[in-house]
């Protein structure tokens, strides 16, 4: 098991996207989406030749990859990262013209966090990205704060928001048999060994501790972790915790599957909150 070192921001920094997309009117219509929001810092690579070699040098908090790239499939490349220590939990976007429920399955066994069939919209992107930015913790604290506050504002009194943790006990140490969160340092370790898990498998497995030995359904799930609704498979879920008990290793076995409805984090065994 290994450590990620995927830096996190600080408060009001952008956060530094990376494109990997080899038609050149869509990478630019990107970088520029992106960029008028003055949340992100911007740059772009036009093939999978060397994609991982910049990003180990530019050292990107969220990377958007085609998968039809020159030279080597994005897929690959999305392969190539989740083995490397400094990129395993970069969060990635698959942009892809391939919209078979197989070929998102592919992606997300890859290791992809999120994954937009061509064509989209750019509004659509933008919100794919902020969303996943949230999860990741890489989005300024401003810009999330502001973007909140402004979401809210459009809302009717009476319609609910999403569920809100009001005992902060996201803030807290968490552990479960072998599996112990730190959700201040974003850490999680087996048997005292750390486990680089990507954003959404971080923020899966956070969600499913907080509420270890209750039932949480995938579309719940889908909802709470991935702040979709209706809007991808629920197989998205499966996928993510197939690999997600790979990574965890002994601890594993303590995502217990409910067939024909979800999930839940077994509590059998003691479990404590820091």
């Amino acid at each position: 098991m290994s450590e990620s070192t995927n830096a996190q921001i600080t408060r009001d920094q952008p956060a530094r996207v990376l494109i990997v997309e080899d038609d050149r009117d869509l990478n630019n219509l990107l970088k520029f989406t992106l960029e008028s929001t003055r949340d992100y810092e911007v740059a772009s690579h036009f093939d999978g030749k060397d994609a991982v070699e910049m990003m180990l040098n530019w050292k990107p908090h969220l990377v958007l990859l085609d998968v039809m790239l020159p030279h080597t499939e994005g897929t690959e490349v999305l392969r190539a990262m989740r083995k490397h220590n400094q990129l395993a939990s970069i969060p990635v976007i698959l942009l892809t013209a391939k919209s078979q429920e197989s070929d998102k399955i592919d992606g997300f066994e890859a290791g992809a966090d999120d994954y937009i069939t061509k064509p989209f919209s750019p509004r659509e992107l933008l919100l794919r990205v902020q969303a996943l930015m949230r999860r990741s913790g890489s989005l300024s604290t401003k810009s999330r704060t502001e973007k909140m506050n402004a979401e809210e504002s459009t809302l009717p009194a009476e319609v609910s928001r999403p569920e809100q943790n009001t005992q902060g006990s996201s803030e807290k140490n968490i552990t479960v048999g072998p599996l112990s969160i730190y959700p201040e340092q974003f850490k999680v370790l087996v048997n005292g060994e750390s486990v680089a898990l990507t954003a959404t498998e971080y923020q899966l497995l956070l969600y499913l501790a907080e509420r270890a030995g209750r039932l949480q359904s995938r579309d719940a799930l889908l909802q709470r972790v991935w702040g979709y609704e209706g809007q991808m498979n629920t197989r998205t879920v499966d996928t993510h915790v197939k690999r997600l008990r790979q990574k965890l290793g002994d601890a594993g076995v303590l995502i217990e599957t409910v067939h024909g409805f979800g999930y839940q984090l077994i509590d059998n065994q003691r479990s404590s909150k820091s």
